[in-house]
């Protein structure tokens, strides 16, 4: 596909090719990665005589996007009357628009590029749906790419993966997930140098965080605790500032210092309700009552003062 299928307008200034090459024969590998295989080239055509169709010839695959649809009418460049099968693969004849031969001669597009689909378990090409005029060969299967279902794939990856696992070029989707699994089912131990169990890294995990929830909850209590002994809080709310302080501790520092001057402070100072009063230096004068009941109780009267 990176070849002469892509550079089929390189020619002197003034001329459209009324035959085009479309698609190389056996394996292709797209400019991406992708891979596709072209092996039975007469079906292809067969499909095409009996849907009794012209196929689009358009510019940068907009028909096959949604999007270029909605925004108005999409133009042809040209349509193709017939298909042929030659020793080096797919070709059609096109009959130009004006307008596209004009372009193509001026050289303001160099390049086509088909739009095909194919069958995703082999690879296998089984229709050709058009072509596109574009103006870089690495966008010469960009279509694919925005297909129905039919077309969804992730051939790039799966390219990549190939390679990884050491598979031949041409190595379809299904040799690359059997080539997996074989590899996966093997069981081989990891080096010990390199790798740690899974679950043991989630035990260790699991610890840190129990013990980091535990010194938060241990730090949360004893400011909590302080707060209250200054009257920064009351009792009732030492549940709620508690679970503030685990939340956000700088949320409840901020709320301490800033909102929670120590109001309730006296509630936590002792009172000397059980003291004495201060004296003032002088004793009250004992009443005759007071001086007879101490005579008849034996008490020193000087107890209770003159």
């Amino acid at each position: 596909m990176a070849g002469h299928a892509l550079a089929i307008f390189d020619r002197a200034i003034g001329e459209a090719p009324d035959w085009v090459h479309l698609l190389p024969m056996g394996q292709i590998k797209a400019r991406d990665g992708r891979r596709f295989v072209l092996d039975d080239p007469e079906a292809i055509v067969a499909v095409f005589e009996t849907g009794g169709l012209d196929l689009p010839v358009d510019y940068e695959h907009q028909t096959e996007k949604p999007e270029a649809k909605r925004s108005g009418p999409v133009p042809a460049a040209g349509w193709i009357k017939q298909l042929q099968v030659r020793a080096d693969g797919l070709w059609g004849r096109v009959e130009w628009t004006a307008r596209a031969r004009e372009m193509i001669g001026n050289r303001e597009y160099r390049y086509l590029s088909p739009a095909i689909l194919f069958n995703k378990e082999d690879r296998r090409v089984i229709k050709l749906k058009g072509a596109g005029l574009v103006h870089s060969p690495a966008l010469h299967l960009t279509a694919l790419a925005s297909q129905e279902d039919e077309m969804a794939d992730t051939p790039s990856f799966m390219a990549r993966l190939a390679e990884l696992l050491k598979l031949d070029e041409g190595a379809s989707e299904d040799d690359v997930l059997k080539a997996l699994e074989a590899m996966l089912s093997k069981g081989d131990k990891p080096d010990p140098e390199k790798y740690v169990p899974m679950e043991a890294v989630r035990d260790m995990m699991r610890d840190r965080k129990a013990s980091a929830t535990a010194a938060s909850r241990d730090r949360a209590e004893a400011k909590v605790a302080k707060a209250l002994a200054e009257g920064h809080i009351i009792p009732a709310m030492k549940s709620w500032a508690l679970d503030l302080c685990m939340a956000n501790e700088a949320s409840f520092d901020s709320f301490v210092s800033d909102n929670a001057p120590a109001a309730y402070a006296h509630l936590h100072k002792p009172t000397n309700a059980s003291g004495l009063p201060p004296g003032t230096g002088s004793h009250a004068k004992q009443s005759p009552e007071a001086a007879a009941i101490c005579e008849q109780l034996g008490l020193d009267p000087a107890t209770f003062g003159d």
